[in-house]
């Protein structure tokens, strides 16, 4: 009878005894849970950052990740290096902003700086709208201070744009002038390189300071174009140019025919004149040819009797042409006195 009393077994009794065995089994299960609540899968391109009482102790790539369970250590997931985010910079305006007259900002009715104007190195005007794509390079920096890295790479670009568009002329950052310098164009795409290494020049620098962010800019597109008031004037001074390039090859074109004209006339006037020559040429040869002849002869004999013949062939010609001839004997006493022009 009183062991009956020390361990009743009414239905009361089996009921809290069935109730407690359920609470301990549902609290061992719970506890189970508990330990096991910080056993998770990374998904790839992510990484776990595990923090202890609010501070990271330690970075784990992809995987499956063990940690103490809450409140002890959290578990938090931050982007992986491969991962690439895009973020779009609005040069010069507030997020949400819309951009004033870029006309008015000519005038000097308000800031450059408001419209997102960048002044070039020889005193040029353009607008940049440029996207960036970057990666986190350092998870625990990037865990810290995510909330402000859209806010420092504005800044960032925003500066960097500033020294690199100053160091470059117009024609270095986009052909407003319709070029077509090879030099020129390596030079514009050069520009985009030119940016990433400086905004990632500039982070560096806020790493070395103790101050970085965690990310690392892997490429930057950037979109030139000019102000509407100048891009105006330059379309107007391209189509000037275009059309004095169409006269200039037009009077190319003439001065070709008108060239070619030339040496046709140059080689018709060469050919007569060599023709000319030639025949006056034939006609002299032709016309010493018996003084050649007699100048070759060897002997005064042969020389004496051929200028006997061409002078009794000559003068016979001579005669024929004289109204009166006169024959003075050279040998003789008489003399002959010819009559002289009047003065």
């Amino acid at each position: 009878m009183s062991q009956q009393a020390e361990t009743p077994n009414g239905p009361i009794a089996q009921s809290l005894r069935i109730g407690f065995g359920a609470l301990r089994l549902a609290t061992f299960v719970l506890a189970l849970a508990w330990l096991a609540s910080n056993i998770r899968q990374v998904p790839p391109e992510m990484q776990a950052a595990v923090l202890r009482f609010g501070k990271v102790v330690r970075v784990q790539p992809s995987g499956l990740v063990t940690a103490w369970p809450r409140p002890f250590e959290n578990v938090e997931l931050l982007p992986g290096p491969q991962r690439q985010h895009s973020t779009h910079i609005q040069i010069g305006t507030a997020a949400g902003d819309s951009v004033t007259d870029p006309a008015s900002a000519l005038a000097g009715e308000i800031p450059a700086k408001e419209v997102g104007l960048f002044l070039s190195g020889d005193g040029g005007m353009v607008l940049l709208d440029i996207s960036l794509t970057w990666h986190v390079a350092e998870p625990i920096a990037y865990h810290t201070q995510a909330p402000h890295v859209q806010a420092l790479l504005r800044r960032l670009t925003e500066a960097a744009s500033v020294s690199v568009i100053g160091a470059r002329g117009l024609d270095d950052i986009l052909s407003a002038r319709g070029d077509e310098d090879a030099t020129a164009e390596a030079r514009r795409a050069a520009l985009r390189g030119d940016l990433q290494l400086e905004i990632n020049r500039r982070l560096a620098a806020l790493e070395r300071s103790g101050g970085g962010y965690g990310v690392e800019v892997s490429r930057v597109d950037v979109t030139t174009s000019l102000p509407p008031a100048a891009k105006f004037a330059f379309d107007a001074v391209l189509e000037a140019t275009q059309m004095a390039e169409q006269g200039r090859a037009a009077a190319q074109i003439d001065a070709t025919r008108a060239a070619q004209a030339a040496d046709q006339q140059h080689d018709q006037i060469l050919a007569d004149a060599r023709a000319a020559a030639a025949e006056k040429i034939s006609r002299a040869q032709s016309m010493v040819a018996e003084i050649n002849a007699l100048r070759s002869q060897a002997s005064g004999l042969d020389r004496q009797t051929m200028l006997d013949r061409l002078y009794r062939e000559r003068i016979a010609t001579i005669i024929n042409h004289a109204g009166t001839v006169t024959s003075v004997d050279e040998s003789g006493a008489s003399r002959t006195i010819l009559p002289a022009s009047q003065p």
